[in-house]
């Protein structure tokens, strides 16, 4: 098995909305199982145990969007179940096991299908689209300086 530091994790619901949950701290171990299964484990704010309670009670997989050692990588997508929610004084410990979703599309194609779908176009696209890039990767993005022509020395 082979453990790497958990950097973010959202919550995907069933209308593709994506719930950041905030990592206190967190693992994600490759089980090497030949079956791409992991384990995950979030220790996070208490306020987020009505949400995984219910999830876990539901007994349905959760798709996850994942990103594993650093802010700049790319996420990960997962189907997996809540195994444990252990409550805590101020904290909880939520602990699943799921599948990598090995053919997934590119996180580009994904957020451009997005915007598209929002019916955005030109120019408003171009800049959304690579907010969200860099939103989603992690980054801070801000959008460039333009420069007048007229006043290039």
């Amino acid at each position: 098995m082979k453990t790497f530091k958990l950097v973010g994790v959202q919550v995907i619901d069933d209308h593709l909305h994506r719930q950041q949950i905030p990592l206190i701290d967190g693992l994600i171990i490759n089980k090497e199982d030949g079956r791409n299964r992991w384990l995950v484990e979030t220790y996070i704010d208490k306020q987020y145990e009505p949400l995984f309670a219910k999830l876990q009670r539901s007994q349905d997989e959760v798709r996850l969007e994942v990103t594993i050692s650093h802010t700049g990588n790319d996420p990960a997508y997962m189907l997996a179940t809540i195994h444990s929610v252990t409550s805590m004084k101020e904290h909880i410990s939520v602990l699943m096991e799921g599948l990598m979703i090995r053919n997934r599309t590119d996180l580009a194609e994904i957020v451009l299908a997005g915007l598209v779908e929002k019916g955005l176009q030109g120019e408003a696209l171009l800049k959304e689209f690579k907010h969200e890039l860099h939103e989603r990767r992690g980054m801070k993005w801000r959008e460039p300086v333009k420069v007048d022509q007229a006043t290039k020395g």
